[in-house]
């Protein structure tokens, strides 16, 4: 089932119809991030950013993928657009945020920073909660029954005949 599930994820690189089950989805993540990692580590040694190149690679599968899951429980791909963009936004509009608090305390608190302090919060903020609730989906098990996105995904079962 797992090299099933890998297969597959790799076929239908631009397949953005249709449902993937929970198997489909974690799989090639999971599997993504331990090769990331490995290119990551093994391009640092030998000095060439080989990580980015995975990251690249993967980009499209994954969006395919990530919406097909989706599908799966019955909702539209918004959260397959929000869930990269707040990857990034909580982690910047936390630096942002934490560098603002100095700011804010070494120029006498000034409405420019007082704004950039906000805006890096609730940047933080939206950004975990979106990603927090995106996963929530991700783990979420599909409709057993078909929906408007198909008949696959969760609903197909397997039978083995004696």
């Amino acid at each position: 089932m797992i090299i099933k599930s890998y297969i597959d994820f790799w076929k239908r690189i631009f397949d953005f119809t249709g449902r993937s089950t929970r198997s489909d989805f974690w799989v090639p993540f999971l599997t993504h991030i331990f090769i990331f990692l490995f290119f990551f580590y093994f391009g640092a040694i030998i000095d060439v950013p080989l990580g980015r190149y995975v990251v690249l690679i993967t980009m499209v599968p994954s969006f395919t993928v990530t919406v097909r899951r989706l599908h799966d429980t019955n909702r539209t791909m918004l959260f397959a657009i929000l869930f990269p963009i707040s990857a990034v936004a909580a982690p910047i509009g936390g630096v942002v945020a934490f560098i603002g608090m100095f700011a804010w305390a070494g120029t006498g608190g000034t409405n420019t920073i007082a704004a950039v302090l906000i805006v890096s919060t609730l940047s933080l903020l939206l950004g975990v909660i979106i990603a927090l609730y995106s996963l929530f989906l991700f783990i979420l098990p599909g409709n057993k029954t078909s929906n408007k996105y198909g008949s696959g995904g969760s609903c197909v079962t397997s039978t083995t005949e004696i």
